[in-house]
């Protein structure tokens, strides 16, 4: 990041917020202290400069030489930064996915990957060919790689229907949701002709994930979210030859288990799935 954006984000450090996160972030550059919301409302800034309305690019310009983050908070603003400036009408689909393919290996932590993932909308506009060039990080061996994969999937793809509705969680899920019922079938077929990427996620999450702890709790994160928002469907994977590594499977109940959504008797069941 250039020195002028690392002046402006010193003079919004925080001691004692940079102490609590850094504890929460383990891997990451040295913090400065950088509330997320400081970080975000700078990044608008840039973005939405009138006198200067190629500025972000500029700030996003390269992650090397004299441009090198050197803390969290600057890879932070140039992920948001790429977010809402790909996010602008009719921003090409190759200068977004060049943006999108130059970011991901300087993704080294948790926090990072989930921020720009969550500010990436650039995924809605164009989420077929964001897919496709998803495929080699999903499967990659890389820890970081997998993970921002993953958490694009939970934030631009899972709760959008066929025209990009975006979908509630279920308020409260039953075992009469979760049974192999002739009507729950029936009611498959329809859910998963609108929803096209639903098959497409429970595929790409029903195997072992062997990348590293964060991969495999964004996976367990994708799953349980998806159970939630498809119960039938993601219950059919946990029950019928699921692959995914015991670790990650379990990580999976236990985050179903701990959402307020299923009722006891699913937590019951979940429990007894349990590898």
């Amino acid at each position: 990041m250039r020195e002028a954006i690392r002046t402006v984000l010193a003079q919004y450090a925080d001691e004692q917020y940079r102490e609590f996160s850094a504890a929460l972030i383990p891997g990451a550059k040295p913090l400065m202290g950088v509330r997320l919301p400081q970080l975000r409302k700078l990044a608008k800034t840039i973005v939405n400069d009138k006198e200067n309305k190629q500025r972000w690019k500029e700030e996003t310009a390269s992650c090397e030489g004299a441009c090198r983050d050197l803390f969290f908070e600057e890879t932070m603003l140039r992920g948001i930064l790429i977010g809402y400036g790909t996010a602008k009408k009719g921003f090409p689909y190759e200068e977004g996915a060049a943006y999108l393919e130059t970011f991901i290996p300087h993704v080294d932590n948790w926090s990072v990957c989930d921020s720009f993932c969550n500010s990436f909308t650039f995924a809605n506009k164009h989420r077929a060919e964001v897919w496709e060039l998803m495929q080699p990080y999903l499967y990659s061996d890389r820890e970081y790689e997998v993970r921002v994969s993953l958490i694009l999937l939970l934030s631009h793809y899972l709760k959008y229907d066929s025209d990009n509705r975006r979908i509630a969680r279920n308020r409260k899920i039953s075992m009469t949701d979760i049974g192999d019922t002739a009507s729950n079938r029936e009611r498959s077929v329809c859910t998963r002709q609108q929803y096209p990427y639903l098959d497409k996620i429970l595929a790409t999450l029903n195997r072992e994930f062997a990348q590293g702890y964060y991969a495999q709790m964004a996976a367990a994160w994708l799953l349980a979210e998806t159970f939630v928002c498809f119960p039938y469907e993601s219950s059919r994977m946990l029950v019928e030859d699921c692959q995914m590594d015991a670790w990650t499977y379990n990580k999976a109940l236990q985050k179903i288990r701990e959402s307020l959504n299923p009722d006891p008797e699913i937590k019951a069941y979940m429990k007894r799935l349990k590898k």
